[in-house]
C-alpha cells in the first residue's frame, strides 16, 4: 500500500512562501497548491530550482479540471477549489531538492510557493527498497519478540511454581 503525502502549499501573490516536505524513495508524493480565484484561468507550472534563477519546468498546463502528465509528474488544475496539485510517482533521492509551485500571471510578478523536499530512502535487510516503513515493521518484531518471551518466562516461572507444590504437597 503507498502511502500518499499530501501537504497544502499557500501561495499569496507577488510574494514567495516555502514549505518543507519529505517523501520516500520509491513512493509518491501530493503537493496541493493554492492560489487567489483570480487566477483561475492562468497557467500552472511546478519547476526545480530558485524562484530568483533559472527554475526548469517539470510540468505546466493550462488544462482546467484536467490532469496532465509529464514522465513522473501530473498536475491537476481544480477551479472550483482554487487548487493544482501535483504528484510526484517514484521518488529517488535525486528528487531532493528546492522546487516552485507557480502559477504565470502575464505581465506580472509570478505567484510561487517555495517546496524544499527531502527524500529519505528506505532500506530492508537486503539492502532494498522497502514498500512499507522500516521503523514500523521493526518496532512491530521488536514488540513481537519481547511479548513471546514475556509469554515463555511467565510459563517457565508457572511450571516450576506448580511443580514445587505438587512435591510439598507430596511429600507431607
Amino acid at each position: 500500500m503507498k502511502i500518499i503525502w499530501t501537504f497544502t502549499l499557500l501561495m499569496i501573490p507577488g510574494v514567495v512562501s516555502s514549505i518543507s516536505v519529505t517523501g520516500y524513495s520509491g513512493r509518491e508524493i501530493i503537493i496541493t497548491c493554492k492560489y487567489d480565484r483570480e487566477y483561475t484561468a492562468n497557467e500552472k507550472y511546478f519547476c526545480k530550482g530558485q524562484w530568483s534563477t533559472i527554475c526548469s519546468d517539470l510540468i505546466k498546463t493550462e488544462e482546467k479540471n484536467k490532469a496532465a502528465h509529464s514522465g513522473r509528474f501530473s498536475l491537476y488544475d481544480d477551479t472550483r477549489a482554487a487548487v493544482f496539485t501535483v504528484t510526484i510517482r517514484d521518488l529517488s533521492e535525486q528528487d531532493s531538492g528546492t522546487y516552485q509551485c507557480g502559477v504565470d500571471k502575464s505581465g506580472q510578478l509570478d505567484s510561487y510557493t517555495e517546496v524544499n523536499l527531502n527524500i529519505i530512502t528506505e532500506t530492508n535487510n537486503h539492502g532494498t527498497q522497502s514498500p512499507s516503513s522500516s521503523s514500523f515493521s521493526s518496532g512491530s518484531s521488536l514488540i513481537i519478540s519481547v511479548s513471546v518471551l514475556l509469554l515463555l518466562i511467565i510459563t517457565v516461572i508457572l511450571l516450576v511454581i506448580v511443580t514445587l507444590w505438587r512435591l510439598l504437597t507430596l511429600g507431607r
